[in-house]
């Protein structure tokens, strides 16, 4: 279900974005996706196709960028950014930590070739 909302705000920007007469144009879109998240790139990708298409939009590439988030042991006070869920502090293994704050998705640009 987030796959289609997504795939449809990265729509609702491309139509704001994209001239009528552009719509057969070469189109790079970025976006990204938190880590946590329950979307996948793939599905992510297979549902936009889906309803660009619907809409007349060809020759789009979307690229998923997987974010990185900050997390801060309690234990030793190591800070670290990763991309891939954490389970343990990489200096001294504890669980005992906090993830900062996140985006889960956003659309970071759309490119149209001229």
């Amino acid at each position: 279900m987030h796959d289609l909302m997504y795939a449809n705000q990265i729509l609702g920007r491309l139509k704001r974005e994209i001239k009528k007469n552009d719509k057969n144009r070469k189109v790079t879109i970025e976006v990204c996706l938190s880590p946590f998240s329950h979307v996948k790139p793939k599905r992510l990708k297979d549902t936009f196709a889906l309803i660009s298409e619907e809409e007349g939009f060809s020759n789009i590439t979307l690229n998923v960028n997987m974010l990185e988030f900050c997390v801060h042991c309690k234990k030793c006070g190591q800070t670290w950014k990763s991309a891939k869920p954490t389970f343990k502090c990489p200096k001294c293994d504890s669980a005992d930590f906090e993830v900062g704050e996140w985006d889960e998705f956003y659309i970071d640009s759309i490119k149209v070739d001229k």
